[in-house]
């Protein structure tokens, strides 16, 4: 069991090292837009507010795009709000939690630091479901089911690490 937890660990690091290099740039780059935006006067809320408001327009007018433009405005605002320091932290987490998790899957195939074992798993099935709760854009897919199997596989393996197998019965003693 702890082998595949390792195995499972090791997959779910390479997703999260992709996953938080892109969270990070895309956090970077919000969070650098923002504060131009702040810089020249906030011009890009008003774009964002006048998209919204065309959306509104074509929906009460019934135009046959309308769920485009609303989609549209959707977007923008899902995207300004994944691009912004939120972003950049969890990206910058899940960077971090890449190491930890290649450092848990070799200390679960030799069977050694339950503990660090077990923290890392639990920030493992956190990372997965926090990436899921912070960014209403992401959704519960493929790629955060390794993470959330894998710390389990990985807990439950750490709960065995340390625990004196049946021990052969001692021999008589001669006298």
């Amino acid at each position: 069991m702890r082998i595949a937890a390792g195995i499972l660990l090791i997959i779910a690091a390479i997703f999260n090292v992709i996953a938080g290099g892109t969270y990070a740039a895309a956090g970077f780059a919000g969070s650098a837009i923002e504060e131009a935006d702040k810089a020249a006067g906030g011009d890009a809320k008003d774009a964002l507010d006048a998209v919204k408001k065309a959306a509104g327009e074509a929906a009460t007018e019934g135009a046959a795009d309308a769920q485009d433009v609303a989609a549209f405005g959707d977007a923008v605002a899902g995207a300004q709000e994944f691009a912004s320091t939120k972003g950049l932290f969890f990206g910058l987490f899940l960077l971090v939690l890449f190491v930890l998790q290649i450092v848990c899957a070799i200390l679960l195939f030799i069977g050694k630091a339950k503990t660090f074992i077990l923290v890392v798993a639990g920030l493992s099935i956190l990372a997965e479901i926090g990436g899921v709760v912070l960014f209403a854009i992401v959704s519960f897919g493929f790629t955060n089911i390794f993470g959330v199997l894998g710390g389990g596989l990985a807990i439950a393996g750490a709960m065995g690490i340390g625990k004196v197998k049946d021990a052969p019965p001692a021999a008589p003693a001669e006298g």
